[in-house]
Protein backbone atom coordinates (compact mmCIF):
# COMPACT_ATOMS: atom_id res chain seq x y z
CA UNK A 1 0.00 0.00 0.00
CA UNK A 2 1.15 3.53 -0.77
CA UNK A 3 1.27 6.22 1.94
CA UNK A 4 -0.49 9.35 0.67
CA UNK A 5 -0.70 11.60 3.73
CA UNK A 6 -0.68 11.78 7.50
CA UNK A 7 -3.53 13.23 9.56
CA UNK A 8 -3.27 13.55 13.34
CA UNK A 9 -2.12 10.10 14.49
CA UNK A 10 -3.42 8.36 11.34
CA UNK A 11 -1.83 7.54 8.04
CA UNK A 12 -3.74 7.30 4.76
CA UNK A 13 -2.67 4.46 2.49
CA UNK A 14 -4.03 3.62 -0.93
CA UNK A 15 -5.89 0.29 -1.08
CA UNK A 16 -5.85 -1.52 -4.41
CA UNK A 17 -9.21 -2.80 -5.64
CA UNK A 18 -7.88 -6.35 -5.29
CA UNK A 19 -7.24 -5.73 -1.58
CA UNK A 20 -10.54 -4.12 -0.52
CA UNK A 21 -11.40 -7.08 1.73
CA UNK A 22 -9.05 -5.58 4.33
CA UNK A 23 -11.75 -2.93 4.94
CA UNK A 24 -14.62 -5.37 5.60
CA UNK A 25 -14.11 -5.60 9.41
CA UNK A 26 -14.17 -1.80 9.66
CA UNK A 27 -17.35 -1.53 7.59
CA UNK A 28 -19.04 -4.14 9.78
CA UNK A 29 -17.91 -2.29 12.90
CA UNK A 30 -19.65 0.88 11.65
CA UNK A 31 -23.16 -0.56 11.89
CA UNK A 32 -24.56 2.79 13.06
CA UNK A 33 -23.63 4.39 9.74
CA UNK A 34 -25.03 1.54 7.66
CA UNK A 35 -28.30 1.53 9.61
CA UNK A 36 -28.62 5.30 9.20
CA UNK A 37 -27.89 5.37 5.47
CA UNK A 38 -29.00 1.94 4.21
CA UNK A 39 -31.43 0.77 6.89
CA UNK A 40 -29.39 -2.40 7.49
CA UNK A 41 -25.97 -3.55 8.75
CA UNK A 42 -23.05 -3.80 6.34
CA UNK A 43 -23.41 -6.81 4.08
CA UNK A 44 -20.78 -9.55 4.07
CA UNK A 45 -19.49 -8.30 0.71
CA UNK A 46 -19.74 -4.55 1.43
CA UNK A 47 -16.01 -3.90 0.88
CA UNK A 48 -15.79 -6.10 -2.21
CA UNK A 49 -18.67 -4.21 -3.85
CA UNK A 50 -17.10 -0.76 -3.37
CA UNK A 51 -15.12 -0.67 -6.65
CA UNK A 52 -18.11 -1.88 -8.68
CA UNK A 53 -20.33 0.91 -7.33
CA UNK A 54 -18.23 3.68 -8.87
CA UNK A 55 -19.62 5.70 -11.78
CA UNK A 56 -18.94 4.25 -15.24
CA UNK A 57 -16.27 5.62 -17.56
CA UNK A 58 -13.57 6.44 -15.01
CA UNK A 59 -9.90 6.24 -15.88
CA UNK A 60 -7.73 4.08 -13.58
CA UNK A 61 -6.18 7.23 -12.07
CA UNK A 62 -9.47 8.78 -10.93
CA UNK A 63 -10.66 6.57 -8.04
CA UNK A 64 -8.82 6.37 -4.76
CA UNK A 65 -9.73 4.15 -1.85
CA UNK A 66 -7.74 4.91 1.29
CA UNK A 67 -7.35 2.96 4.51
CA UNK A 68 -6.87 5.24 7.51
CA UNK A 69 -4.56 3.38 9.88
CA UNK A 70 -3.57 4.01 13.47
CA UNK A 71 -0.05 3.66 14.91
CA UNK A 72 -0.56 -0.11 15.22
CA UNK A 73 -1.45 -0.46 11.52
CA UNK A 74 -5.11 -1.16 12.28
CA UNK A 75 -7.70 0.21 9.81
CA UNK A 76 -9.78 2.66 11.83
CA UNK A 77 -11.20 4.59 8.89
CA UNK A 78 -11.80 4.63 5.18
CA UNK A 79 -11.93 7.42 2.61
CA UNK A 80 -13.16 6.87 -0.92
CA UNK A 81 -12.97 9.57 -3.54
CA UNK A 82 -12.66 10.42 -7.20
CA UNK A 83 -10.27 12.94 -8.70
CA UNK A 84 -11.39 15.10 -11.63
CA UNK A 85 -15.00 14.02 -11.22
CA UNK A 86 -17.42 15.10 -12.47
CA UNK A 87 -15.13 17.71 -14.09
CA UNK A 88 -11.38 18.40 -14.17
CA UNK A 89 -10.22 19.99 -10.93
CA UNK A 90 -13.25 18.73 -8.99
CA UNK A 91 -12.77 15.92 -6.49
CA UNK A 92 -15.73 13.90 -5.25
CA UNK A 93 -15.60 12.56 -1.70
CA UNK A 94 -17.83 9.50 -1.67
CA UNK A 95 -17.13 8.23 1.84
CA UNK A 96 -15.26 9.30 4.95
CA UNK A 97 -15.99 6.83 7.73
CA UNK A 98 -14.22 6.37 11.05
CA UNK A 99 -14.59 3.50 13.51
CA UNK A 100 -16.83 4.45 16.45
CA UNK A 101 -13.98 4.35 18.99
CA UNK A 102 -11.91 6.97 17.14
CA UNK A 103 -14.71 9.45 16.42
CA UNK A 104 -15.13 12.73 18.28
CA UNK A 105 -11.40 13.26 18.78
CA UNK A 106 -10.61 15.60 15.88
CA UNK A 107 -9.41 12.87 13.54
CA UNK A 108 -12.17 13.43 10.97
CA UNK A 109 -11.24 17.11 10.74
CA UNK A 110 -7.55 16.25 10.46
CA UNK A 111 -8.22 13.69 7.72
CA UNK A 112 -10.41 16.07 5.75
CA UNK A 113 -7.82 18.88 5.98
CA UNK A 114 -5.01 16.54 4.90
CA UNK A 115 -7.15 15.17 2.06
CA UNK A 116 -7.98 18.71 0.91
CA UNK A 117 -4.27 19.62 1.01
CA UNK A 118 -3.42 16.52 -1.03
CA UNK A 119 -6.19 17.29 -3.53
CA UNK A 120 -5.03 20.90 -3.85
CA UNK A 121 -1.43 19.76 -4.44
CA UNK A 122 -2.73 17.42 -7.17
CA UNK A 123 -4.57 20.25 -8.97
CA UNK A 124 -7.94 20.01 -7.27
CA UNK A 125 -9.87 23.26 -6.88
CA UNK A 126 -13.18 21.98 -5.48
CA UNK A 127 -14.36 19.15 -3.22
CA UNK A 128 -17.85 17.72 -3.73
CA UNK A 129 -19.91 15.30 -1.67
CA UNK A 130 -23.50 14.26 -1.02
CA UNK A 131 -24.81 13.84 2.54
CA UNK A 132 -28.00 11.99 3.41
CA UNK A 133 -30.74 14.08 4.98
CA UNK A 134 -31.04 12.00 8.16
CA UNK A 135 -27.30 12.21 8.89
CA UNK A 136 -27.65 15.50 10.76
CA UNK A 137 -24.36 15.11 12.64
CA UNK A 138 -22.56 14.47 9.36
CA UNK A 139 -24.15 17.49 7.68
CA UNK A 140 -23.14 19.67 10.66
CA UNK A 141 -19.57 18.32 10.38
CA UNK A 142 -19.36 19.12 6.66
CA UNK A 143 -20.77 22.62 7.19
CA UNK A 144 -18.33 23.27 10.05
CA UNK A 145 -15.48 22.20 7.76
CA UNK A 146 -16.49 24.74 5.11
CA UNK A 147 -18.83 22.82 2.80
CA UNK A 148 -21.83 24.73 1.49
CA UNK A 149 -25.15 23.26 0.42
CA UNK A 150 -25.60 23.33 -3.34
CA UNK A 151 -28.71 21.29 -4.17
CA UNK A 152 -31.08 18.71 -2.67
CA UNK A 153 -31.72 15.56 -4.74
CA UNK A 154 -33.85 12.47 -4.36
CA UNK A 155 -35.37 10.50 -2.96
CA UNK A 156 -32.90 7.84 -4.14
CA UNK A 157 -32.96 4.17 -3.20
CA UNK A 158 -29.99 3.24 -1.01
CA UNK A 159 -30.16 -0.21 0.52
CA UNK A 160 -33.55 -0.48 2.25
CA UNK A 161 -34.07 3.30 2.42
CA UNK A 162 -35.27 6.04 0.14
CA UNK A 163 -32.93 8.94 0.92
CA UNK A 164 -32.85 12.59 0.09
CA UNK A 165 -29.31 13.88 -0.26
CA UNK A 166 -27.81 17.32 -0.23
CA UNK A 167 -24.96 18.01 -2.61
CA UNK A 168 -22.28 20.09 -0.95
CA UNK A 169 -19.09 21.77 -2.16
CA UNK A 170 -15.98 23.31 -0.66
CA UNK A 171 -13.47 25.41 -2.61
CA UNK A 172 -9.83 24.36 -2.30
CA UNK A 173 -8.39 27.83 -3.09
Amino acid sequence: MTLLFRAADLIAERVADADVECLQPLLEQCEDYHQLVYGRPATGDEARRMPSERPPGLTPEQPHLLALRDAHGRSVGVLEGLRDYPSPGEWYLGLLLLAPEVRGQGRGEAVLRAYADWGRAEGGRLLRLAAVEQNEAGRRFWARMGFREEKWVGPLEQGLRMNRLVRMTMALD
